[in-house]
């Protein structure tokens, strides 16, 4: 599975080619089939207090140290590992790679491949993928402080690798991007005990999202830049939402499926990033002239900022 080189349209190819329908709905559906009523309202994990600080440094030495600490602790994943780790590719067949932890015939340390495979789509959803979240916003934060008529569909968004969803009235559905309020102190999430069943697994952070997308303590000092960081709602925020009882329930080909698409979506969106810090490093001046003429902007009319 290679990633499309059509900039102005990478977005869609993306969507269309990474789509696994998950066994509990995607976000989507599950969206599509709630009243009309509803969908007025923004799901309630977006407007939980986020934790402070944040558990992610947002950098990707970071995931590079989590990959390197995952390898170590489960041998059976370093060849893996250690492709994730390299400079990211487009030839990797994943398959390849993963089918052959289910025919492990010797316990692994984490019990056999199955839940070895289970403990790689947690490594991915619950690190990989927020630690470059972060990192992402981070650049996007200093992007349009920089240049502030930069569109929102600038295609190197973290939330522009699956389409935007939208509620039943056709609007896209948007999070504001919030500063920590009160008792800062009290925001910070309890210390992680220690997973007895699976040890070495990330917990669930049920507030992950609002922590993510949390605005800088001060907010931000232009109105127009915190119009800029709301976050568009996306098939991917399923994904950092995935529960250990869920992903416990479903068949091997489900579970390969996702591992292999959720190290797709890393590798896509740790590339962008770096795309994103190399033009800071040139000034941003691949973002200058218009929208509509600039080849890192979704060319897509009929989408609403």
């Amino acid at each position: 599975m290679t990633q499309p080189t059509n900039r102005r349209t990478m977005s869609v190819a993306r969507t269309d080619s990474i789509f696994v329908d998950t066994p509990a709905g995607t976000l989507e559906r599950a969206l599509s089939e709630k009243p009309d009523l509803e969908l007025i309202h923004i799901p309630s994990h977006y407007l939980l207090p986020p934790t402070h600080p944040s558990p992610f440094e947002g950098t990707l030495e970071a995931s590079l140290d989590a990959l390197l600490d995952f390898g170590r602790a489960h041998p059976n994943s370093i060849s893996i590992m250690n492709v994730l780790r390299q400079s990211v590719t487009t030839t990797t067949n994943w398959r390849d790679l993963l089918v052959p932890i289910l025919e492990l015939e010797e316990k692994t340390a984490m019990g056999n491949g199955r839940l070895l495979l289970e403990e790689l789509l947690f490594l991915a959803t619950r690190t990989l993928l927020p630690e470059q979240i972060a990192q992402n916003r981070a650049c996007m934060h200093r992007m349009y402080a920089a240049k502030r008529t930069t569109s929102t569909r600038m295609i190197l968004r973290y939330d522009m690798l699956r389409e935007w969803a939208k509620r039943a009235n056709n609007h896209f559905i948007v999070v504001e991007s919030h500063p920590p309020l009160g008792n800062l102190e009290a925001s910070v999430a309890a210390a992680e005990e220690e997973d007895k069943v699976h040890p070495g697994r990330r917990p669930a952070l049920p507030n992950i999202w609002a922590t993510l997308i949390a605005a800088p303590v001060q907010g931000y000092h232009v109105y127009k830049v915190g119009q800029a960081m709301k976050h568009h709602v996306t098939g991917l925020d399923k994904w950092l939402m995935f529960e250990d009882e869920e992903v416990a329930g479903w068949n091997t080909d489900t579970l390969v499926q996702l591992v292999m698409q959720a190290l797709l979506q890393w590798q896509w969106l740790r590339d962008n990033t770096e795309r994103m810090e190399s033009m800071e490093v040139k000034g941003w001046g691949d973002l200058e002239g218009r929208a509509d003429e600039c080849e890192w902007v979704r060319d897509d009319k009929r989408a609403k900022a």
